[in-house]
């Protein structure tokens, strides 16, 4: 269990948790996952995707975007669709 500080530093990572995405799974749409991209922008590749009720472990935020790792996924992933346990 991860304990919270003030805030995380390169050397900390905190937990995320996905939530809020629709049921119905639409690659084509884009609907019922939220995309593991390559870098901090929509164009960016998509490396990978995330499920409602899947954690992760994220390490920094950059604008709205949160670099986060499950399983071997390495990648940035949209904050808005993440809660996290450092509440940023």
């Amino acid at each position: 269990m991860l304990t919270q500080t003030s805030s995380p530093t390169l050397s900390q990572y905190c937990e995320g948790t996905v939530f809020g995405l629709s049921g119905k799974y639409n690659l084509a749409k884009g609907t019922g996952f939220l995309a593991v991209r390559a870098g901090p922008s929509a164009g960016s590749r998509m490396v990978g995707q995330l499920f409602t009720g899947n954690t992760v472990e994220i390490f920094s935020r950059k604008g709205n975007w949160y670099r986060a790792a499950m399983g071997g996924i390495d990648g940035r992933a949209n904050s808005k669709w993440m809660r996290n346990s450092y509440g940023y």
